[in-house]
């Protein structure tokens, strides 16, 4: 055993030399910030103490020279730590601080608000960058965070603290803090600063000159456009205004040029591919299913689907059909389209190929194709054509291939997309469908052409029918121009700008943001991605809970959004409806909004009744029986809840109904308990044994029926009890 006993001790050396030299040996020169002063300013906020495994590297970056430092436990919960501290600095740049503890078994109540959370949140920058920290100011979130926090993603507050320069906020610089909602640590810390001296904001143009370069260079442009509800394929389409570029355009603030952080542009035209399959009815027909295969009967071939495509697409001899299928378009419900490809049988890996197409199977339309060979990136390149060459060798595809609509098309302004060199292998041209000589940019062509060839190499189409609003009555540009600059306007703004020469912060105009930049043509107001208008919500306050004994209870699902209020009473002691109770637990639960839009609101204080509404108030009915918190039957969207109805609901909300399903083994503290039904019983002793319903002197009153302070209360109860 002793001859082993020198190359063991070697062994350990270089193990040692190994775990704790690397770091400097990639830095080259040692860091400002050794790591044992690393390790210990990290112990100046954090216990380290309770790890059982460290391991700190070196990391020299373009963003500059940095530490990591991770600390762990080996064992359950498997807590963990990871810094990153500036080396040449010596301040954290990031850390993550994960507990190892599930707090979705928690409450579904927050046990710290916001405010709190914005306390800690301040004395922990304050602590770590006091100087930086004290030029920030808070940006809370535009829109407020979703309250109760149901899962992972949403337990947390994100706080964010923005620098601010000569009142000037900078962009990307400040502090980014997650505060956990239940224990208050600091799971997240992001600080972002730049050293290098910003310009003065002495000798700028002013915002008006700046205004008139913004809608001299881009501004807002007329169009329709279509908003598809993907849920119910439902289909409308708006005139609107809509904001070029909003998100890359800056007015330099010392000279008045335009400039952009880099192209974002993306094709605008796509295809989705997809195959249906036949299946042989096994019984009669419904009429379903006969009115479907009428349909199918009038639609072409398959092999006149392959005509149409090799009437404007070469398929070479050695290219062997893989696929076809006969689809629904789902983006234009009741088109059946086919989709067809051909793939290259050379049997060289290295050679390959393939060519894909679409055609409408009841007009014989081709809607696309895509052709790709290997051998064109591998050959000698030689560019024979310029733009002005392949734009009249796409105008001329179009003509054959869609004669009638390429009139209603218009070649887009390569200057507003992805700028393309005029020495490239490729030419790409948007065609945009015109409707009352307004852009429809959901509408057109794209066509490539080769440019050493001079073929057309790919097509998409992109078609719907629709109706179109006339646009009589719409804001004329003008105006439009002058209410989107009262309304969002630009903003003045540090911002770094990356370029070949020199890149560094520069002091910009920018749009200002703005919750949207599509707005109605016809009112200005901004739209969501659905085209519904983003109406700004009145703080939420209603007239008659105050001195109420549920004010408290009341006024905390207000401002969660648990309670909708849309209107000045709330009506505290009225009887709640079965709908607006199992409304208010949905969303506790985070089972809400339901229905075809996500949107189904039951609002108190509305002039109709909410269980006036009998279709919502139904879907609302229907997300309680699939959530599990009440039987199919059980309760009637209008009626009334009872007091034993209520603890069944909260029960099966807290996943005890099958515990709470052995009637015989509990007891009802409650003088009445012989009058609760035995179906309930067990609910009803459960909610009581929690403290979520609490009896009236002495009895349960199973069949009373509950007010609406009453269900506020609870509600807050129930979300309160830990899971």
């Amino acid at each position: 055993m002793k001859r082993f006993k020198a190359p063991f001790v070697w062994a350990l050396i270089l193990l040692f030399i190994l775990s704790t030299v690397p770091a400097l040996a990639l830095a080259g020169e040692n860091p400002k910030f050794s790591q044992e002063q690393t390790v210990e300013l990290v112990k100046k906020f954090f216990d380290t103490s309770i790890y059982d495994k460290f391991s700190i590297d070196f990391r020299e970056t373009p963003e500059g020279r940095m530490w990591n430092l991770n600390w762990s436990t080996s064992k359950e919960p498997y807590k963990r730590l990871y810094v990153t501290v500036d080396a040449e600095r010596g301040y954290i740049i990031q850390l993550s601080n994960y507990s190892g503890e599930d707090t979705r078994k928690s409450t579904l109540l927050p046990k710290i608000s916001e405010e709190d959370a914005k306390k800690i949140a301040q004395e922990f920058a304050a602590k770590l960058q006091p100087q930086e920290f004290a030029m920030t100011v808070y940006r809370r979130q535009d829109v407020p965070p979703v309250r109760p926090l149901i899962d992972i993603y949403t337990r947390h507050y994100n706080l964010y603290f923005q620098r601010m320069y000569e009142g000037i906020p900078v962009i990307d610089n400040g502090f980014n803090i997650t505060v956990d909602a239940f224990t208050g640590e600091i799971i997240n810390y992001n600080f972002r600063w730049t050293f290098e001296e910003l310009p003065s904001p002495e000798k700028i143009i002013s915002k008006e000159d700046a205004e008139k370069v913004f809608l001299e260079k881009s501004g807002l442009t007329l169009m329709y456009r279509r908003f598809y509800n993907y849920e119910t394929r439902e289909q409308k389409v708006k005139l609107v205004y809509q904001v070029n570029n909003p998100h890359n355009f800056y007015v330099d603030a010392f000279t008045g040029e335009v400039l952009s952080r880099g192209s974002y542009g993306y094709p605008i035209y796509f295809d989705g591919a997809g195959a249906g399959a036949a299946k042989q009815a096994e019984s009669e027909l419904t009429p379903q299913e006969q009115k479907e295969l009428e349909a199918t009967k009038k639609l072409i071939p398959k092999e006149k689907a392959v005509e149409v495509v090799k009437k404007y697409v070469e398929i070479p001899g050695d290219y062997e059909q893989r696929y076809a299928g006969l689809y629904e378009d789902y983006d234009n419900p009741g088109r059946r389209v086919w989709s067809i490809s051909w793939e290259k049988t050379s049997g060289k890996p290295d050679d390959y190929g393939s060519i894909s197409a679409r055609v409408d199977a009841s007009t014989s339309e081709l809607l696309s194709f895509d052709i790709y060979d290997s051998s064109r990136y591998r050959n000698d390149f030689k560019q024979n054509l310029d733009r002005e060459d392949a734009a009249k060798k796409a105008g001329d595809f179009l003509k054959k291939v869609q004669p009638e609509k390429y009139l209603t098309v218009k070649l887009e302004n390569p200057e507003n997309s992805q700028p393309v060199p005029e020495k490239t292998r490729e030419f790409v041209f948007n065609y945009t469908r015109q409707v009352n000589g307004i852009p429809f940019l959901d509408n057109g062509f794209s066509v490539t052409v080769d440019a050493q060839s001079g073929k057309i190499v790919s097509y998409y189409s992109r078609w719907y029918d629709t109706t179109f609003p006339e646009p009589e009555g719409v804001v004329d540009e003008g105006q439009a121009e002058k209410l989107f600059l009262e309304k969002v306007g630009l903003q003045l703004a540090y911002m770094r700008f990356v370029e070949p020469e020199k890149s560094g912060y520069r002091l910009v105009y920018s749009i200002s943001p703005s919750p949207s930049y599509t707005f109605d043509a016809f009112d200005m107001k901004p739209l969501d991605y659905a085209g519904n208008p983003i109406e700004e919500k009145p703080k939420p306050e209603f007239t008659d809970i105050k001195g109420h004994w549920a004010e408290k209870n009341v006024q905390l699902l207000v401002n969660m959004g648990i309670i909708d209020s849309q209107g000045e009473k709330f009506g505290p002691d009225e009887k709640i409806t079965a709908a607006e109770f199992l409304k208010m637990m949905l969303t506790a639960t985070g089972n809400y909004p339901v229905g075809k839009e996500l949107g189904i609101i039951l609002k108190f204080g509305t002039s109709v009744p909410p269980e006036k509404d009998g279709e919502e108030a139904e879907r609302i009915i229907d997300a309680a029986v699939r959530a599990g918190f009440v039987k199919k039957g059980e309760v009637e969207a209008e009626g009334p809840i009872t007091r034993e109805l209520m603890a069944a609901i909260l029960v099966r909300a807290m996943g005890y109904d099958r515990v709470a399903s052995l009637q015989e083994i509990y007891v009802i503290k409650a003088g009445d308990a012989a009058s609760v039904n035995p179906a309930y019983r067990g609910h009803a002793a459960i909610a009581m044994g929690l403290g979520l319903i609490k009896g009236i002197s002495g009895r349960f009153l199973p069949q009373a029926p509950v007010t609406r302070a009453q269900a506020a209360t609870v509600v807050v109860r129930f979300m309160s009890t830990e899971r």
